[in-house]
C-alpha cells in the first residue's frame, strides 16, 4: 500500500529527517499547525509504519572502525531461509545496515570492523552457517561517504555529513555506551525517557549528550520509502583514470542533486556508489543518463541495484 502524504506530512517528515529531536512545538511553528495536530500526524506516520526508525547518526570511524559493504548472491534459497538470513544480520552486533536488493545481488550489508582480521571473523560466522546458499559475494571498503539530507520531499536546504576515517579516536565509558544504545534507534526519545531507560540522573544525561556531540553527527528519521511511493536505487560505478578533480566533481554533482542522498567512495571491485531516491524508473534512468554524459570520460562500467526492503539501520549496533 502506498500512502499519499499531503504537503504538511512531507514537511513534517523533512523536519524529522533534519533533526528528529525537534519538539512538537518547534515543528508546529515551522509547518503552521497546532501542537496537537503535529503530534497526531507523527503518531499516524508511526502507526502506518511510514517511519522506519528515528536513528542517531554517528561518525563511527571516531570509534576506531572501518566501514565495509558486502553484497551476497544466493542460490537454492527458500523464503524461510531468506528470512532467517535477514534476522542473522539484524541481530549481528557489527552490522549497521542491511537490505534486500534486486538485480545482480540479493542482499547488501554494511559492516563495522576495526581491521581486516575482525572483518574476516564476522563474515566467517555467516559463511559457516549459510555457505550452501551463498553463490557469490563482493566486499568493498568505504573510503569515505558524504550523506545528504532528503531534499526531494519538499524544497529545503541540503545538509551534508561526511564519514571518513578519523585520526582521533573517542574512548567511550559504560555511561556513554548506555546512552548511545538507548538513543541509537530511538533518537526522538526526550531527556526524561533517556533518564528512565538508563537509570542515570538528568544532569548526567544532559552533560554526556553534550560531550557526545563530537561523535554524534545528527538525529534523523528514516522513512519506509516504498510506503510513500519512493524507490531507493544504488548506482555503482567502475571508473578509469579517476583523478582527484573528477572525484570532487562527481561528489559535487551528487551534493547538488536533490534526488541523491549518499555518495560512497569505495575500494574494491567497484569505485563509487551513489544512492538515488526516485518515484519511478524513468526518472532514475534520466539521472543515470545525465551522470554518464557528464562523466563519460571516467565511467568504465555501471550497475543498478534496487533496495526493495530495509532490514536494519543502526549506527550503534553493539
Amino acid at each position: 500500500m502506498v500512502y499519499n502524504l499531503d504537503v504538511k506530512d512531507k514537511k513534517i517528515l523533512t523536519l524529522l529527517d533534519e533533526n528528529c529531536r525537534y519538539t512538537n512545538t518547534q515543528i508546529a511553528k515551522r509547518v503552521k499547525l497546532s501542537k496537537p495536530a503535529v503530534e497526531a500526524r507523527i503518531q499516524k506516520l508511526i502507526k502506518n509504519n511510514i517511519i522506519f526508525a528515528f536513528y542517531t547518526e554517528l561518525d563511527v570511524t571516531k570509534l576506531g572502525y572501518y566501514l565495509y559493504k558486502v553484497y551476497y548472491k544466493f542460490q537454492n534459497i527458500s523464503r524461510e531461509k531468506e528470512n532467517e538470513i535477514s534476522e542473522f544480520w539484524k541481530e549481528n552486533k557489527f552490522c549497521i545496515w542491511s537490505g534486500k536488493v534486486r538485480s545482480r545481488w540479493d542482499l547488501a550489508v554494511t559492516v563495522l570492523a576495526r581491521n581486516n582480521n575482525q572483518l574476516g571473523i564476522i563474515l566467517k560466522e555467516f559463511q559457516l552457517k549459510y555457505s550452501g546458499y551463498i553463490l557469490e559475494k563482493d566486499i568493498l571498503l568505504i573510503e569515505y561517504t558524504p550523506i545528504y539530507s532528503r531534499e526531494h520531499l519538499v524544497n529545503t536546504l541540503k545538509k551534508e555529513l561526511t564519514i571518513t576515517q578519523s585520526e582521533k579516536i573517542i574512548i567511550l565509558d559504560e555511561t556513554d555506551k548506555k546512552i548511545l544504545k538507548t538513543i541509537s534507534n530511538n533518537a526522538r526519545m526526550q531527556i526524561v525517557g533517556i533518564v528512565k531507560n538508563t537509570k542515570l540522573t538528568k544532569d548526567v544525561v544532559i552533560y554526556r549528550l553534550k560531550k557526545l556531540k563530537e561523535l554524534i553527527s545528527s538525529y534523523r528519521c528514516y522513512p519506509n520509502l516504498g510506503l510513500i511511493g519512493v524507490n531507493l536505487y544504488k548506482l555503482i560505478l567502475r571508473t578509469r583514470n579517476l583523478s582527484f578533480e573528477k572525484e570532487i566533481a562527481i561528489k559535487g554533482y551528487c551534493k547538488e542533486h536533490k534526488k541523491i542522498t549518499q555518495f560512497l567512495k569505495l575500494v574494491g571491485s567497484w569505485d563509487v556508489e551513489i544512492e538515488i531516491e526516485v518515484e519511478d524508473e524513468n526518472e532514475l534512468y534520466k539521472i543515470i543518463d545525465e551522470i554518464r554524459k557528464e562523466f563519460n570520460d571516467v565511467i568504465r562500467d555501471y550497475d543498478i541495484l534496487r533496495v526493495t526492503e530495509t532490514y536494519k539501520y543502526d549506527y550503534y549496533p553493539f
